[in-house]
């Protein structure tokens, strides 16, 4: 009986864990323009006070990124690679990797994390405290740093947006980066090809 017991235990078990990956393409825009005082840039202070992700903090990011006009922002393709690990019988997070072409030089690859699941797919958030020293340049501190992934059980879809502003630690003004990255596309399960 014992031997039995052993070998029941010893047996792993496996969940059904999928692959997928996600092909999206984008834009990824740099300006360099400081926000005037006004009440947009105190939404930018409601946001970065708040430190997490709330309907009202993105409302009020957004509004402040149209105070800058169109030719303000420096405009290129992005094309992004997501490769999704899950348990699809739990519909459940377990790895995510990505890769951006041409990769902006502002990603933080050791940033925090958060995994989000709902009801219709999974969103991994990469953020940084406002304050924190960027690793990559250690003259910029972190305004906002918010870098989302996502995809959609239900319509077979990915996205990635992020929002990165950082302010030098000397004060210059017009020399801090925004950055915003905007990518959708379509997820399918990951095969090889060759």
């Amino acid at each position: 009986m014992r031997f039995l017991l052993l070998i029941l235990i010893s047996i792993p078990t496996f969940g059904a864990s999928s692959k997928i990956l996600c092909e999206l393409d984008g834009t990824y825009s740099v300006t360099y323009k400081d926000i005037k005082k006004t009440y947009l840039s105190e939404g930018i202070e409601l946001f970065k006070n708040l430190a997490r992700q709330t309907q009202q903090s993105l409302f009020l990011l957004q509004r402040a990124k149209t105070n800058f006009a169109e030719e303000d922002w420096e405009k290129d393709k992005i094309y992004v690679v997501q490769y999704w690990e899950v348990d699809s019988s739990e519909e459940t997070f377990k790895s995510l990797k990505h890769t951006l072409e041409p990769s902006p030089a502002w990603i933080n690859p050791s940033a925090d994390w958060q995994a989000d699941n709902s009801d219709t797919g999974v969103t991994i958030t990469h953020s940084m405290k406002p304050g924190d020293i960027h690793p990559l340049f250690p003259d910029y501190e972190v305004d906002i740093y918010r870098v989302s992934n996502t995809f959609n059980w239900f319509t077979g879809k990915g996205q990635m947006s992020g929002d990165i502003w950082l302010n030098k630690k000397d004060g210059t003004k017009n020399r801090n980066p925004k950055i915003q990255i905007m990518a959708s596309g379509k997820c399918e399960s990951q095969k090889k090809k060759f």
